[in-house]
């Protein structure tokens, strides 16, 4: 009995310890259990997160950024392949001993480097963009610990030429000025992922498929600038600015005819491959970023205005006061005591009065509409950063003696290439352009992505205003004019010199003795290939517009054209070597025939022309067209012989 005593209360004794047992296991499987859905779905984004961070690099690489080129696909900008050395702080044993072997070779201090390298991250710059020799690479290639990234660095072969509007990039190859601002998403290309891993041990297994990844190269870009322009433009502007030891300048050359800027000189200028050395404001592209009050340049327009109108004629007289005029509170003044001066007159020897009392007959709201109409007082959509829009206030803004003073650029603040497209209305008999630097943007291999047409923005003046306005032109260039100094000896030039006083914003009125000396104008004149805008900003000593800029205008304008082949064959005949600045050119002689058969009224045959001509030939009929397309004219609407549309535009079509 005791035994069975005995022997029940073993088993229940067995079976607590099974239960207890078991229990023991339940509650650590369930701790298990909990533990393992707390790492992995609770925590689990988390601690994965960790791990990536513990385990894997992540470093963007940025493609190989397009090249810029110019009209004629000349280098200005490229990007070379160079070396940035990089750091795994966490794998280095001595930061002291391997800064001290990578100071001499990267050209950073040894200091300098120690400190990044005892650093607790795991990547680290030590140079971008460095230009290492074979044997340094493969020295820094046997520290633990170091590494070498190819990477774009961008280049200009051309040094300070255009450096102004092509503008500049940073380390991180994203433009920071000028074109390469303006079309940084096309030229930047797009950007590559590289991941790197380390094993268990901590070696580094940091960017293994470099050599695998190829991101997608940048765009090209074509720009309407001519290089050898443009160096004529920059050496000019510069020899008078250090002469005249002026504060800066500018000096524009455009094609009338299309709207593209051939050439775009600024100073001060600046090397873009050394941006470092310069100041902010040498990066400036002064042509389209400051504003200035024109001086008599401004003229041009205001008498464009009155001509369009039928308010005077070139021969008209008006009397100039003998050099004095009161209006309210004011007195105006010419340089000279001019009594009775015709209109043309009145243009050439550049008369405030006489120009003032053509804006009393023209009147503030006229003067107002025709201002706006020629572009001024807004941006003309330029593709560059930072054009201002100068200042043109409403007439119900103007004072007793606003009408008088911005009749001759006083009182109205102006950009260079609101000017310079002003002009080119003039030049090409009527028609506002826009302007442009851009030709054409094309992939890797050469297939165009985005083209710029010439666009006429709108008709301001007719054919007959321009050619009468041209004509008191060349006579502002003649002898005994403000503009003599920029008259060439084998072509006519249509221009006008300004002498601009510049305002005292801190005082109040006009800075004294500080002044803007300016010429602009186009040649030839009775064909006109060039509208070129000269400005010197404070020359000291002399500072008249004719002496300062004139004879800038008349060096660019002379060494551009025989650059471009074009003189003089004999009295009256020009003769074109080779074909003009763009693509849509070619000789006159060869697109000068009319066809036969084509009446005065009718629309002529256009195909085969150049954009030059087609224009040309609009203008003589006083006829509006739209230009699509470059090159030749293939095709048109209406068709050769139809009349000409009384209302909307003959359509072009070039290739």
């Amino acid at each position: 009995m005791r035994r069975r005593k005995q022997a029940k209360k073993g088993d229940a004794y067995l079976k607590l310890r099974l239960y207890v047992i078991l229990g023991l296991f339940l509650a650590a499987f369930g701790a298990i259990v909990f533990r393992a859905v707390q790492l992995q779905i609770v925590k689990g984004p988390e601690l994965k997160k960790m791990a990536e961070r513990q385990h894997r690099k992540t470093l963007n690489l940025q493609s190989k950024r397009g090249d810029i080129y110019d009209r004629n696909l000349k280098e200005l900008a490229v990007s070379i392949d160079v070396d940035s050395v990089f750091a795994q702080p966490d794998k280095i044993e001595s930061p002291r001993a391997t800064a001290r072997a990578l100071a001499p070779v990267i050209g950073v201090s040894s200091f300098e480097l120690e400190k990044k390298l005892s650093g607790d991250g795991r990547f680290v710059w030590l140079k971008r963009q460095v230009d290492l020799k074979g044997e340094d690479r493969d020295m820094i290639r046997g520290l633990e610990g170091i590494g070498i990234i190819k990477e774009g660095r961008r280049f200009y072969p051309n040094r300070q030429l255009a450096s102004n509007l092509i503008g500049f990039t940073g380390l991180d190859a994203s433009g920071l000025e000028g074109v390469e601002k303006y079309y940084d998403t096309m030229l930047k290309g797009s950007s590559a992922r590289l991941t790197g891993e380390r094993d268990a041990m901590g070696r580094g297994l940091l960017y293994k498929d470099l050599d695998k990844t190829v991101p997608l190269q940048g765009m090209e870009v074509e720009l309407t600038i001519d290089k050898s322009i443009q160096y004529i433009a920059e050496k000019s502007l510069k020899k008078a600015v250090d002469e005249y030891d002026a504060k800066g300048g500018t000096a524009i050359v455009m094609d009338p005819m299309t709207g593209e800027i051939l050439a775009m000189a600024t100073q001060p200028s600046f090397d873009p491959n050394d941006i470092r050395r310069y100041g902010s404001g040498s990066w400036r592209n002064r042509a389209i970023a400051d504003v200035f009050e024109p001086g008599s340049t401004f003229k041009l327009f205001l008498i464009a205005a009155a001509l369009e109108e039928n308010i005077v004629k070139p021969e008209n007289r008006f009397y100039c006061e003998n050099g004095k005029y009161r209006v309210a509170d004011r007195v105006f003044h010419d340089t000279k005591e001019y009594g009775w001066l015709t209109v043309t007159e009145i243009l050439k020897y550049s008369s405030n009065i006489g120009t003032a009392k053509i804006g009393e007959k023209l009147g503030s709201e006229q003067i107002y509409r025709y201002l706006k109409a020629f572009g001024f007082g807004a941006r003309n959509g330029i593709d560059l950063p930072g054009e201002a829009t100068g200042v043109l206030r409403h007439p119900k803004n103007w004072s007793k003696v606003s009408l008088h003073t911005i009749s001759f650029g006083q009182g109205v603040s102006v950009t260079g290439l609101q000017m310079i497209t002003a002009l080119s209305s003039i030049a090409n008999g009527g028609f506002l352009m826009q302007p442009y630097v851009v030709k054409s943007v094309k992939e890797p291999g050469g297939r165009p992505v985005a083209e710029t047409h010439p666009v006429v923005v709108k008709r301001v003046i007719s054919e007959d205003t321009a050619r009468k306005l041209t004509n008191m032109m060349v006579e502002a260039t003649g002898k005994k004019s403000t503009g003599e100094l920029a008259a060439l000896p084998d072509f006519e030039v249509a221009g006008k010199t300004g002498t601009a006083q510049k305002p005292d914003f801190k005082n109040g009125g006009y800075a004294r003795g500080a002044y803007i000396a300016s010429f602009m104008g186009f040649v030839p004149a009775d064909d006109p290939m060039l509208a070129i805008l000269v400005t010197v900003d404070e020359p000291r000593g002399e500072y008249y517009g004719g002496r300062v800029a004139g004879p800038v205008f008349r060096e660019i304008a002379e060494e551009s054209l025989a650059y471009l082949g074009v003189f003089r064959e004999g009295p009256g005949a020009m003769r074109v070597e080779r074909a003009l600045m763009h693509e849509d050119a070619a000789p006159v002689d060869g697109d000068a025939e009319e066809p036969s058969g084509i009446r005065p009224m009718a629309v002529p045959d256009f195909k085969g022309k150049s954009v030059r001509m087609v224009m040309r030939m609009s203008s003589e009929r006083s006829f509006d067209v739209e230009i699509r397309g470059s090159g030749r004219a293939v095709s048109q609407s209406p068709t050769p012989g139809s009349s000409i549309p009384s209302k909307g535009p003959v359509i072009v079509e070039f290739r």
